[in-house]
C-alpha cells in the first residue's frame, strides 16, 4: 500500500506509541493492550478490537476469540458480544472481507465504505439492531491471514456516530501500525487462568458464564433464582480472582477461551441481510 496520503502528526505519534511499547514487557498483555489503546487514540476512534478468526472463508460462519479490546463499555460492548454470538458473518463489512481473495500471510486493510454501500450496511440487522443502538457507525478493518487460509488475525475500529468517517490517510495508518505490530498481538491466554477457572465455586462458574454470555445482573439473578445483590457480590469475587476491575475486561481477557461455554447464538436471520 502506498503512503501517499499519510498524516506526518500521525506517523510520528505512532513511532512515539511503538517505541513505549517495547519498553513493556513481551509476555503478558499490557504490550498489545497499549498499543491498541494508543492506535484508537491516534486514529480517534471510539472503540477497537483485535480478534483471532478461525472460520474466516467465503462459506464460513466465522468463529472469533478476543485477544484485545479497548474502549468498550455498558453500552457498546453488548454488539460485540451479540456478533461473537451470531459470528463474523453477521457483520457485513467483515462479510465481505471473508469473500475476499487473499493469500496466505497477507495483510488487507479497507475502509467499511469500500466492503459494503450505505444501502446494504444501514440495511444489515447487525448494524440496525446492534451497532446504531451502541451509537457506533464507521468502521476500518485490518486481517492478516496465517498459513491456514480460513485463520486470520483482525484489528478494527469504530467512531462514534456523527463523526467524521476514516478516510485513506487513516487506513494507510493502520495498515503501517498491523504490519508493525501484528506478531506483538499473537499473546496466549495469561497464565494461571485455567487453574483459577478450576477453582471458583458452582455459582461463580454459573455465573461468570452467564455473564460472558451478555446478560444483566437482573437476568443472572432470575437465571439462577438469586438476588441481584448476591450476583453483584459474585461478580466482585470474580473481578478480584482475575485481576481486572470491570465486566469488559473480564470479558476481554476471558470470552471465547474453550473452557468456557458461549450461549446460543441470536434468532433465526442472524446471517441474512444486509447484502454487500
Amino acid at each position: 500500500m502506498g503512503s501517499g496520503h499519510l498524516r506526518s502528526h500521525q506517523v510520528r505519534a505512532l513511532v512515539r506509541l511503538l517505541n513505549e511499547a517495547h519498553e513493556l514487557p513481551a509476555t503478558g498483555d499490557e504490550r498489545p493492550r497499549h498499543l491498541l489503546s494508543g492506535m484508537r487514540r491516534i486514529l480517534g476512534a471510539a472503540v477497537s478490537a483485535c480478534v483471532l478468526d478461525r472460520d474466516f472463508q467465503p462459506e464460513g460462519r466465522g468463529n472469533f476469540t478476543y485477544v484485545v479490546l479497548e474502549g468498550w463499555d455498558g453500552t457498546t460492548l453488548p454488539s460485540m458480544q451479540a456478533l461473537r454470538q451470531a459470528g463474523s458473518a453477521f457483520h457485513p463489512a467483515i462479510r465481505a472481507l471473508m469473500h475476499r481473495s487473499v493469500e496466505p500471510a497477507a495483510l488487507v486493510t479497507l475502509r467499511r465504505r469500500e466492503l459494503v454501500d450505505d444501502r446494504g450496511w444501514y440495511g444489515a440487522p447487525f448494524v440496525e439492531h446492534h451497532l446504531m443502538p451502541a451509537h457506533l457507525d464507521d468502521s476500518l478493518y485490518s486481517i492478516r491471514r496465517s498459513d491456514e487460509p480460513s485463520v486470520v488475525q483482525g484489528v478494527g475500529f469504530y467512531r462514534a456516530r456523527n463523526e467524521r468517517p476514516f478516510d485513506e490517510a487513516d487506513r494507510e495508518l493502520l495498515h503501517l501500525f498491523h504490519a508493525e505490530c501484528g506478531s506483538m498481538f499473537d499473546a496466549p491466554e495469561p497464565e494461571g487462568d485455567a487453574l483459577l477457572k478450576a477453582r471458583l465455586a458452582p455459582r461463580e462458574r454459573q455465573t461468570l458464564e452467564l455473564l460472558l454470555r451478555g446478560l444483566a445482573d437482573k437476568e443472572i439473578a432470575d437465571q439462577l433464582g438469586i438476588s441481584r445483590f448476591t450476583v453483584n457480590q459474585y461478580t466482585k469475587s470474580l473481578y478480584r480472582r482475575f485481576g481486572v476491575h470491570s465486566r469488559a475486561a473480564l470479558i476481554s481477557r476471558l470470552l471465547g477461551r474453550p473452557a468456557l461455554a458461549s450461549g446460543p447464538p441470536p434468532s433465526a436471520g442472524a446471517n441474512g441481510g444486509g447484502g454487500t
